[in-house]
């Protein structure tokens, strides 16, 4: 099956997880159902955005003909109380200071001149455009949405619901997603490897895999090349409050590829059974009953591109996000590359980086962190340096 078919497929089959509520302080990461509302206004109550002198108009003048007001008190930033403004009157404010009713505007401490219990402000300043007062509600209305349905949360968007008043959030669930590595030569953790053996570095990639993508990594551990050990694994994870079923191993053609086989008795509907794509041709796509089932090839490169390209689609739209798809772009090549063969699309990890008229990508050296995946297109065996191609870029 082609990718894009294979990703029609997969979202099809995906649902939207049902919404819950979450504290404000574990909102981080979750994704807006959108109904969220403004609790309060913002700002809450009408406040200076100055230092310097509120006043209410019905001033005396001075012998320059500058109008004078008499100094009532001080409003620091805080509580105050009911504050009381006359005609005539002024307080000396600080920023952020609660305004009192029927206040006209704060003048600027530079702009005026204090002698004894009054100020004397320049004529002109009344009549300025500028009053320094944000009043209440003038950036949020108590009801407005601030979030808009399948946003991924982040600390700018918490700090707009806290100054708001909202200390609760509904989101949408985040998906559990169980995961198993199979292979009789794998083990997790330990100091030594008997002779055939070697660590489980897909263990270990799923599962943050998952909780990057916003998903609940539930661990299922090891399973031997067995046929009755694959079946009572899977059957426990069948039987579980999960969301998502995702393997490694045994899903090709060989003798201990087990999955394939074992999967229809247990109620899978197998929707792909492979991919055109390089790397992971084998792989498959099932449905049991509500849960998704992804089977991964064994090797790792393999498990972060097929994750990245069929998995995280499925997790974002059980998410509620608004777009699904893994975000590509085009840079221009950094190197030459020359291929065997072009008969499907091939993945290759790379690295992407700025440079002069745009970014450009190459592959990714053997110990470095890629940051995207260049697209190979089928029927094509050669790129010469400078040429535009398409990239799948890792989500930040």
């Amino acid at each position: 099956m082609l990718l894009e078919q294979a990703l029609e497929l997969i979202v099809d089959t995906a649902p939207v997880n049902d919404v819950e509520d979450v504290d404000l302080d574990s909102c981080w990461g979750r994704v807006c159902s959108g109904n969220n509302p403004a609790v309060l206004p913002v700002p809450c109550y009408d406040q200076s955005t100055r230092d310097g002198y509120v006043i209410r108009a019905g001033h005396q003048r001075s012998n320059t003909g500058d109008p004078v007001f008499g100094i009532r008190g001080e409003i620091p930033a805080g509580p105050t109380g009911d504050m009381r403004i006359e005609p005539g009157e002024a307080y000396r404010i600080m920023t952020g200071g609660l305004v009192p009713e029927l206040a006209d505007r704060v003048i600027p401490q530079e702009r005026c001149r204090v002698a004894g219990d009054k100020v004397i402000i320049d004529r002109h300043l009344l009549l300025a455009p500028n009053r320094f007062i944000r009043r209440r509600g003038s950036d949020i209305a108590a009801g407005d949405q601030l979030v808009e349905a399948g946003t991924r949360l982040n600390e700018v968007h918490a700090a707009r619901f806290a100054s708001s008043g909202n200390r609760s959030l509904k989101v949408y669930r985040k998906p559990r997603v169980a995961f198993v590595c199979s292979g009789s030569e794998l083990v997790i953790g330990g100091d030594f490897l008997q002779p055939g053996q070697k660590f489980s570095s897909n263990h270990y990639l799923l599962k943050f895999l998952i909780m990057r993508h916003g998903g609940i990594a539930i661990d299922y551990g090891l399973v031997e090349d067995n046929t009755d050990a694959v079946e009572s694994t899977l059957k426990s994870i069948i039987a579980s409050d999960a969301d998502m079923i995702i393997s490694t191993g045994g899903v090709g053609p060989g003798k201990y590829d087990l999955f394939c086989d074992i999967l229809p008795g247990l109620g899978a509907q197998i929707l792909y059974r492979s991919l055109q794509v390089r790397p992971g041709r084998s792989t498959l796509f099932a449905a049991i009953g509500n849960k998704l089932y992804f089977g991964l090839p064994g090797p790792p490169s393999a498990v972060h591109i097929l994750f990245h390209e069929c998995i995280c689609p499925a997790l974002r739209k059980m998410q509620g996000c608004r777009t699904w798809f893994s975000r590509r772009t085009n840079c221009f090549l950094s190197h030459d590359i020359s291929l065997k063969k072009a008969d499907v699309l091939c993945f290759r990890e790379g690295c992407c980086s700025a440079a002069a008229g745009g970014f450009e990508v190459r592959f990714a050296d053997r110990n470095q962190i890629p940051n995207c995946f260049v697209l190979l297109e089928p029927g094509v065996k050669s790129y010469k340096r400078g040429d535009p191609i398409a990239v799948s870029m890792l989500d930040p």
